[in-house]
């Protein structure tokens, strides 16, 4: 009896299965009698006599009898995935990669191109002119540790620095002129000064502080740019968050295959407990009935490529968000003063 079973082993793992079939009803009954005759670890979906079959057979082996054997060899046939003590990891070359799970559709920008600008390594700058108003956009905004960056670099570059007073000349000098008409900056009034947009921005347009306005330009360029990156950063990790424990990255360098004496850079993201696990018995039950080995899960061979045809299907909804029209207010006040000192 027992090398009959065999037998029949031998037969379903050649892709002989009409016979069987006829004697068992189809191809699941077979799959239940092997079970029932603790036979089934004896069967190999991935053998290529069984490329036509392999969906439908890892489906009932996975979502049907639950095999976590079976579901580990389907875990193996995607070569990014890492499975580390602490669970499995999704590993690429570059960060950006990830972008793929996101929404490319739109006439405008998408959320998959502005996650491919905000994961790769350079900075993502998206706008040019960013404000009208320096004074308002930036002085008005100085803590008071820049303020009194700022008060030393107007006296360095004015030192001594004098102007009559007339007609067209702000009214803050107005206040400060001595018997002759003439208005000193010095640093008892520079703060007055500073305090005043009337006073500032004379200083500035007059071309006695011409290189301090176009710093002050700079200076909110990049950090409207960096805050609007930031805030687009953590909206893309969120979405992320869907698949992912984005808590737990790490860029690993590794021997490059073939060159041990090189090195290359890896980034690793952890995937949520039961996520790999799903998404495979997702797939699977998806695509059982297709019929075709081009969606075969050793076909595929990596995670991205397995997600994409749930996506494309619409069994699996693309990563999305709203792109912000502006900056957040704050956190571009944050940035200013953060790299204030950088520039001045």
């Amino acid at each position: 009896m027992a090398d009959k079973l065999l037998k029949y082993v031998e037969e379903f793992n050649r892709g002989e299965i009409s016979n069987l079939v006829d004697i068992f009803g189809d191809i699941n009954s077979v799959l239940r009698f092997f079970k029932t005759k603790n036979l089934i670890h004896l069967i190999d979906p991935f053998i290529g006599e069984l490329e036509d079959e392999q969906l439908e057979l890892l489906d009932y082996m996975i979502n049907t009898l639950g095999s976590e054997e079976v579901l580990q060899k389907c875990i193996k046939q995607l070569s990014n995935i890492v499975q580390k003590e602490d669970g499995y990891y999704l590993k690429m070359g570059d960060r950006e990669d990830l972008s793929v799970l996101f929404d490319d559709r739109g006439r405008d920008l998408t959320a998959a191109q502005v996650a491919i600008s905000v994961l790769g390594e350079d900075s993502w700058h998206p706008y040019d002119n960013t404000t009208d108003d320096v004074y308002r956009d930036v002085i008005s905004e100085l803590n008071p540790n820049n303020v009194n960056l700022l008060k030393t670099y107007i006296l360095d570059r004015l030192t001594n620095w004098k102007v009559e007073v007339d007609d067209d000349s702000p009214d803050l000098f107005k206040n400060y002129v001595d018997d002759e008409g003439v208005f000193y900056l010095e640093s008892d009034n520079v703060g007055d000064v500073i305090g005043d947009e009337e006073s500032m921005n004379y200083l500035m347009s007059e071309g006695y502080l011409e290189d301090l306005e176009s710093e002050l330009y700079n200076i909110h360029n990049n950090a409207y740019n960096s805050s609007l990156e930031s805030d687009i950063y953590d909206m893309v990790m969120n979405e992320l968050e869907t698949f992912f424990d984005t808590n737990s990255t790490q860029w690993l360098s590794e021997p490059k295959k073939n060159y041990p004496d090189q090195l290359i850079e890896y980034y690793y993201i952890k995937f949520n407990p039961n996520e790999v696990k799903n998404s495979i018995k997702k797939y699977v039950g998806d695509r059982n009935l297709w019929g075709s080995y081009q969606y075969n899960i050793d076909y595929i061979g990596d995670w991205f490529t397995m997600m994409n045809e749930l996506m494309d299907d619409g069994e699996e909804p693309r990563l999305d968000f709203r792109i912000p029209d502006y900056a957040d207010y704050s956190r571009t006040s944050q940035d200013i003063n953060e790299i204030f000192p950088d520039y001045i």
